[in-house]
């Protein structure tokens, strides 16, 4: 069943458009080439040792999956409705395939784009492998929980649905994805450590590249985090599954 709803939200997201599933690649590829030519414009060096092209994927990549698990997660029961008439598909199915769709599409970009970089001479000493599985797998199961979380939230205040998207546009700002901690005043270093996404860049910036250490990121804290989102979802998502079914 999952496969089955992986196929057909592939077919959903890329069969329309002329240029497919290129644009898996397209989008954030576009993204980063356009902040990479401002910046290389302004003459900014983001970290010694990195070049800034790999330093924005480093932050970019991260940010797309988790903008769209968003408001993928909002949208995954009213889009799915119909599929609901079936005994064995839950909404849970919906959800979990659509978080499933954005983490491989996350991870195979970011492999092909470093491929791709590294091919035309544009690379940088690679960290630790491990740290790299350990810092994913929280954010998928970050992402799971918090994609179930407004899931319900989307049937339940449909108003909400509206709100809740305005919260990422200032995430991006504030969350590390064109600069590193580092370089922000250290008055306000308390307030943005809050922000697991702050840890889930910092540590995969640390993973990707050995010249990088993101002293300012938390693993502890990013384990915490995912574990009370994931529990959140799930525990939310529990209480409120027959809803999702019923609602119309």
């Amino acid at each position: 069943m999952i496969y089955s709803l992986l196929v057909r939200e592939m077919n959903t997201r890329f069969g329309k458009w002329r240029l497919g599933y290129a644009w898996i690649l397209l989008e954030p590829a576009l993204h980063i080439l356009m902040l990479a030519a401002i910046f290389n414009f302004l003459d900014r060096n983001f970290y010694p040792g990195i070049p800034t092209t790999l330093f924005m994927l480093g932050g970019i990549a991260p940010f797309l999956f988790f903008s769209h698990c968003f408001y993928k997660g909002i949208a995954a029961v009213s889009s799915n409705r119909g599929l609901f008439n079936y005994r064995q598909l839950r909404p849970f199915d919906a959800i979990l395939s659509r978080v499933l769709l954005e983490f491989f599409i996350y991870i195979l970009c970011m492999l092909t784009l470093l491929a791709l970089l590294s091919w035309i001479g544009i690379r940088a000493e690679f960290g630790d492998f491990l740290l790299l599985i350990q810092v994913n797998f929280l954010f998928l199961c970050f992402s799971f929980g918090l994609s179930l979380t407004l899931a319900v939230i989307g049937e339940k205040l449909p108003e909400m649905s509206k709100v809740l998207p305005l919260i990422v546009r200032p995430l991006y700002f504030i969350s590390g994805v064109f600069f590193s901690l580092e370089q922000i005043p250290s008055e306000y270093h308390s307030y943005l450590v809050w922000n697991p996404l702050v840890h889930i860049i910092e540590l995969t910036r640390e993973s990707l590249f050995k010249s990088y250490h993101g002293i300012f990121s938390n693993f502890k804290y990013l384990i915490y985090s995912s574990i009370m989102m994931l529990a959140l979802g799930l525990l939310t998502y529990r209480a409120f599954w027959k809803d999702l079914v019923r609602s119309q």
